[in-house]
């Protein structure tokens, strides 16, 4: 995988922030494996190699879809994005080596989503808080 970019980090950390700020440290860091699974997947459906890129590939993070209201409550939760930068250095630095998803590569949370289609070709992995992580078959 590509040596990791400020904007990897500042990518990762608006998706941990948009995707996963109600969620335990463990469950962040379960949406930051599927991030860099997908990365090291490095498949143009997920948008390539780069973190950035699969963060922003359209389509894919649901944070993403209106970036005025994910910027808007960065402004407004400036405390918790700064914990979500921290977190992102330190996922990408190597200092944080947890990897509570194993080879996971999607996640949902079924109580606000239930299971959607396109989940039907994955197997589940595991549960953190309100996610539910899978494996494409």
């Amino acid at each position: 995988m590509p040596k990791h970019t400020d904007a990897d980090k500042k990518a990762l950390a608006e998706t941990l922030f948009g995707e996963a700020r109600g969620e335990s440290e463990e469950g962040q860091i379960g949406v930051a494996g599927v991030i860099l699974n997908r990365a090291e997947a490095n498949k143009d459906y997920w948008g390539g190699s780069q973190v950035k890129d699969v963060c922003e590939k359209p389509g894919q993070f649901e944070c993403f879809q209106d970036r005025d209201k994910l910027r808007k409550d960065i402004e407004n939760e400036q405390a918790t994005y700064a914990k979500m930068e921290r977190l992102s250095d330190d996922i990408l630095s190597g200092r944080e080596t947890r990897n509570p998803v194993g080879n996971s590569d999607h996640y949902n949370n079924p109580d606000k989503e239930g299971y959607p289609d396109h989940l039907k070709n994955c197997d589940k992995t595991v549960k953190i808080g309100g996610h539910q992580f899978y494996k494409g078959k």
